[in-house]
């Protein structure tokens, strides 16, 4: 079997925090994001796990189709229809179109077996029109060519394998950006987790003053002194309730959208992995719209800021290193598919990476100002390892 060498900076690269909320931390986004804020912002980026099974990828994949037949405005000037026949089944699949990527070294001039001019450029041409099982079957034929024999494709090895070819005869790929639409279902209620968490609560709440009124009028009937009606049982009655909240449900395996149904029989549907995370407040359709979110008296839908955007990838396709729009926080949702890796530089950070990419990336022939126009035009690609040894901070 082959075997990759992992370079030995990615290897030093840190890894961004990763948080577990429980159930009633995860039905306020808001809150929870201002409350682990302080730690993530010192990295730049972090990973939040809900704690909720994850939908079937043929929920998603489904979804995908119902938003991506709405975009009707996406389809123009494409040649192929926005629908395929495609399926054993005969049925119609919305396609969509994706762009071809670059990834390598066009010159010849190499230094420590990179290029010398570290930037790559995307190369915008359109690419080719698919079904989402057309493309997932693309992207796994490339990927079985370039892997070959390699056994542990973990992601580490996947990055070295990345940056290999970043410094090699280019290749290319395709990849499918800002696609308007969702892999999230419509929600019933955009609040409808968060009404029914604080409703349960306040249940809870109630319940355990009822009980506790019973225990002490029980105790008060059956014992001779006061002192045995008070707090002994009411306080362990507490903790016991307390002890039954916050339960984790993380990296489950796709289809187990059954396995974790409602409890209530009439209730299968609302009970289903898809429809949890649908109806949840970080359904990306609607946590714009957030109680403590600015963006909520935005009065107009604005795509990528108040509404998501769908990416579609393949092996080594990529995004390049950009500061999000009106240096807002960006939430990124990873539907189905193989894991992807992201790299950041906190914020403290950006005047000294700018620098970094001005000089290293595009060879200190432009001024500040230009500088930032072209890193705003998401075109950067540079490696970690020129961002650490340049003192930088950056995690992956």
């Amino acid at each position: 079997m082959a075997e990759v060498e992992i370079p030995k900076w990615l290897k030093a690269l840190p890894l961004a925090p990763v948080y577990y909320p429980t159930e009633t931390e995860f039905s306020d986004p808001i809150a929870f994001i201002s409350k682990i804020e302080k730690e993530a912002s010192s990295y730049g980026i972090c990973k939040i796990v809900p704690p909720l099974a994850k939908p079937s990828k043929r929920y998603v994949f489904a979804n995908l189709n119902k938003s991506l037949a709405k975009s009707s405005e996406f389809f123009d000037g494409v040649s192929s229809p926005a629908f395929r026949n495609a399926g054993d089944e005969g049925e119609n699949k919305s396609v969509f179109t994706t762009r071809n990527q670059e990834l390598g070294c066009q010159t010849s001039k190499k230094t420590k077996g990179q290029c010398q001019w570290a930037v790559q450029k995307q190369v915008w041409q359109s690419g080719d029109t698919y079904t989402l099982e057309q493309f997932e079957s693309k992207s796994r034929s490339f990927a079985r060519a370039r892997l070959g024999m390699i056994k542990d494709v973990s992601p580490l090895v996947l990055e070295s394998l990345f940056w290999k070819a970043a410094s090699e005869k280019p290749i290319y790929v395709e990849y499918a950006n800002d696609v308007p639409g969702s892999g999230f279902g419509e929600p019933e209620d955009a609040l409808c987790f968060l009404n029914n968490r604080m409703r349960k609560r306040r249940l809870d709440r109630k319940y355990m003053r009822t009980v506790a009124k019973k225990e002490k009028k029980l105790h008060a009937q059956n014992d001779s002194t006061p002192t045995s009606a008070g707090g002994n049982n009411q306080t362990g009655l507490s903790q016991s309730s307390e002890s039954c909240h916050g339960t984790s449900l993380t990296n489950s395996d796709e289809g187990l959208e059954e396995m974790h149904g409602s409890s209530n029989p009439s209730s299968n549907r609302e009970g289903t992995a898809g429809w949890k995370i649908s109806n949840s407040p970080w359904n990306l359709q609607v946590i714009a719209r957030s109680y403590g979110s600015l963006t909520r008296y935005m009065p107009d839908e604005i795509p990528g800021v108040t509404s998501p955007m769908v990416y579609i990838g393949m092996l080594f396709s990529w995004f390049a290193w950009h500061v999000e729009d009106h240096e807002l926080h960006s939430l990124n949702f990873l539907h189905t598919g193989c894991p992807k890796t992201w790299y950041a530089v906190p914020g403290d950070s950006a005047s000294s990476f700018e620098e970094v990419i001005r000089v290293q990336g595009y060879g200190g022939q432009l001024g500040h100002a230009a500088s930032f126009a072209v890193l705003g035009e998401k075109t950067t690609l540079l490696s970690p390892e020129v961002v650490v040894e340049s003192g930088i901070p950056c995690c992956r």
